[in-house]
């Protein structure tokens, strides 16, 4: 675990002149914990006993040049420590967060938004306080115990065994007590990331949670979780302060050893009182150091859990990535091909089975069957979402494992039945697929979706702040936004995903009519649609049980007996030429 330290300090490369300038002024704070006692020693051997009042006055000014040095280095030393250690976690958050960017989404299939959140802001926060704090405290003990070990051999040697046989007895202790330690602070760790998981999930449901009316419930659960979390931070500081208060026993005995054998020296003439007082103040210096390092276990154990998580996510792999050899399609036609594909979320339990579909450039083709049939999931492979795990999907010929990725999400636009908006204005919202889209082509995208008016009846206009996941608007305003968004991108490949099913009738209208004008041109995929979309595709697919079970027209389809027949008398049949509601599923 503490290999993944020379990892983290590789980050430090690109700032070498800054480490050096840290690592001199370190060096040069080391040595000022020697020379207080040295001068004391002085004072009362030599400047006390000879009366002389001018050396005393000098070592009242060597005491505060001291003093005056310390702080001065100190405090560069701290800045340029905290600088290095800022600097750090800014690359460190900034390389996590492109990296989460990357990744796939069956990565996020699995986890928690809250536990990637704990992983990118709160580990990450965790690395840059003991970067900046614990580490240059810990770095200026190791080389002040270094330091003094040296000077007390070089004032007496006997007397220097007895503090140095303590060590052992640290490292012992430590050694005892770090086993059980270390456990319970990756426990801790692990509950804190699943609890901001928790609450991430239940915060963003607060209106199902209310709904239900199970505030009560939810609160009980928190209170549960945080009441263990509690009760294992509550062990592991018990288990660190029972290791740190030995410590302070080990200290006080060698301690007492020091004064009680170095008195003996002096009754023998073999070490003046000074010397002792000066060993004396030095052993303390020596102690203090061991056990603030000792202390510092808690920092490293949690440290070492942050970075072994954050590391795990920057190690983490993109399922989907281009090929060497990828080409970027410019100019995109449209026509699609799947030629036998398979495809599953987990490996050996597929949902799509055999899946072999050719659709031209500028077709409409409706996909329909019942819930769980792999509608979704189909569309999710067009735009290279996901990757099937056999066959081969085309676009205008070519595979889309030797086509750049963002060559063809360029090119592809979605509407789902859930749409998610930023909280920034309505204007970065419509054009975020086209950033250097002009006011012009915002607003005429907004027209197009039937959102100009409404937006220039709001106070700002469209620079309106909407909220966070557009709170502020309707349901028909947010879809409605998203075929803005769509539109102002000029896909050349559309997905319709459910998106009028959560919509009332009159607000369904408004947005088929965005939507109509939306298709016009292009290939589009839908899943879901109204009635009237569907019977006027010009492909109708039927998926069952992650299979196509048949291809055709309304007409075709329709008059034959079979799952869309089916679905037709089940739900349709009722359902006018005008547009009456329906929902497929």
């Amino acid at each position: 675990m503490l290999g993944q330290f020379p990892r983290l300090l590789s980050y430090l490369k690109p700032y070498k002149k800054r480490v050096l300038l840290a690592v001199i002024l370190l060096l040069s704070i080391s040595f000022t914990p020697i020379v207080l006692p040295k001068l004391i020693a002085y004072t009362i051997d030599t400047v006390l006993p000879t009366h002389n009042s001018v050396a005393l006055f000098h070592v009242f000014l060597a005491i505060v040049a001291v003093y005056a040095f310390r702080g001065v280095v100190s405090f560069w030393l701290n800045f340029t420590i905290g600088w290095l250690g800022q600097r750090v976690v800014f690359d460190l958050r900034f390389q996590s967060y492109r990296h989460l960017n990357r990744l796939s989404l069956a990565y996020y299939d699995s986890r928690q938004t809250g536990k990637i959140m704990a992983r990118l802001m709160g580990d990450i926060d965790f690395i840059q306080q003991m970067i900046s704090n614990g580490f240059i405290t810990f770095l200026a003990d190791m080389l002040s115990i270094v330091v003094i070990l040296v000077v007390l051999f070089m004032y007496q040697w006997k007397l220097a065994l007895v503090a140095v046989a303590g060590i052992p007895f640290y490292v012992i202790n430590f050694k005892l007590f770090i086993r059980h330690i270390r456990p319970l602070s990756v426990e801790l760790r692990e509950r804190w990331d699943a609890m901001l998981g928790v609450l991430q999930e239940k915060l963003a449901g607060i209106t199902v949670v209310k709904a239900f009316a199970r505030e009560d419930y939810e609160i009980d659960r928190f209170m549960q979780t945080i009441q263990d979390n509690f009760n294992i931070g509550m062990k592991q500081m018990k288990l660190n302060r029972k290791l740190g208060s030995i410590a302070q026993v080990i200290r006080a005995i060698f301690t007492g050893l020091i004064i009680w054998y170095g008195g003996t020296l002096i009754l023998h003439h073999h070490m003046e009182i000074g010397e002792l007082l000066a060993f004396s103040a030095l052993v303390n210096q020596l102690y203090d150091p061991a056990v603030r390092i000792v202390d510092f276990n808690v920092t490293v154990q949690w440290t070492v859990s942050a970075m072994q998580r954050v590391f795990e996510t920057l190690d983490t792999r993109p399922e989907i990535v281009d090929a060497p050899s990828a080409i970027a399609l410019r100019q995109m036609h449209g026509g699609v091909e799947f030629q036998n594909v398979f495809f599953g979320y987990e490996r050996g339990q597929e949902v799509l089975h055999d899946i072999s579909i050719k659709v031209d450039p500028g077709q409409v083709v409706a996909i329909v069957g019942p819930s769980g049939a792999g509608k979704t999931t189909f569309v999710n492979l067009i735009a290279r979402f996901y990757e099937p795990s056999r066959g081969r999907i085309l676009i205008d010929g070519y595979d889309l494992k030797k086509v750049r990725l963002e060559s063809i999400r360029r090119q592809i636009s979605i509407v789902s039945q859930e749409s998610l908006l930023f909280s920034v204005s309505l204007k970065e919202n419509i054009k975020y697929g086209f950033h250097d889209a002009t006011d012009l082509q915002v607003v005429q995208a907004a027209k197009h979706a039937d959102m100009h008016e409404f937006i220039m009846a709001l106070p700002f206009g469209y620079d309106t702040k909407i909220g966070e996941e557009g709170i502020k608007l309707s349901v028909g305003q947010k879809q409605r936004m998203s075929i803005a968004r769509a539109a102002i991108t000029d896909p050349k490949i559309l997905i319709l995903d459910d998106s009028t099913s959560a919509l009332d009738s009159k607000t369904e209208a408004n947005v088929q009519a965005a939507l109509e004008y939306l298709m016009e041109g292009r290939t589009c995929f839908v899943i879901a649609h109204r009635l009237s979309t569907i019977m006027s595709a010009d492909l109708i697919m039927v998926l069952d049980a992650g299979r196509i079970v048949d291809v055709g027209t309304h007409e075709e389809l329709v008059a034959k007996p079979g799952v869309y027949q089916s679905l037709y008398n089940e739900q349709f049949r009722s359902a006018t030429e005008d547009g009456l509601e329906a929902l497929l599923s």
